[in-house]
């Protein structure tokens, strides 16, 4: 009887000391929806008016992510320096995803149907979604349709650890007389050390 109570008692000590420790903050998921961000406390950084960058790392990943207006397409090539990269990465998301290194003659897509496509390794975003046909002229086209922003989660596996040298070429955000683009940052490189 003794040695039940006393397990019982050990039993209890663990539950509640297991429910006491501290969590690791639930990382942002790549599904369009930048609120993962903000509810981690992530300083944006203003882009331009109506668009944030919000940068995020955990012990395996780094994520990325943009917000923009409503009917923006916020698609993005971002460069890429890192301590296990032969050359500078181009990571292209829009309605299709790609990497390609910047060296001439590395292999890259020349148009929508290359099998240079959906080659990406270590990373993923969230492409502009393809929603349908538009059937309405003799000419059918494709629709899209898009999140509230563009997120990108890169492996630490794949890319190292230690400094990272970034530049993001946003384009097709919509303003008020059309669409336009901007960078990160705007002149040289964005350092960010990867621990």
């Amino acid at each position: 009887m003794y040695s039940k109570v006393i397990l019982s008692i050990a039993i209890l000590a663990i539950f509640i000391s297991s429910c006491q420790q501290t969590k690791e903050p639930t990382p942002p998921m790549v599904d369009g929806d930048i609120t993962d961000f903000q509810q981690l406390g992530v300083e944006p950084i203003e882009l331009m008016q109506g668009s944030n960058l919000y940068l995020y790392q955990n012990d395996h990943f780094v994520w990325l992510g943009f917000d923009y207006p409503e009917e923006s397409f916020g698609t993005m090539d971002l460069k890429l320096i890192t301590p296990t990269l032969s050359d500078t990465l181009n990571m292209h998301i829009s309605a299709q995803i790609g990497e390609w290194y910047l060296s001439e003659g590395s292999p890259r897509p020349d148009n929508p149907e290359s099998d240079l496509w959906w080659n990406h390794q270590g990373w993923y975003a969230n492409e502009v979604w393809p929603n349908g046909t538009d059937r309405s002229s003799e000419n059918p086209q494709p629709k899209f349709k898009n999140a509230k922003a563009r997120e990108i989660q890169i492996s630490k596996e794949r890319f190292g650890r230690g400094k990272w040298m970034m530049q993001a070429e946003i384009r097709a955000i919509r303003t008020g007389s059309g669409f336009t683009g901007t960078s990160f940052p705007k002149n040289g490189w964005y350092e960010l050390t990867v621990f």
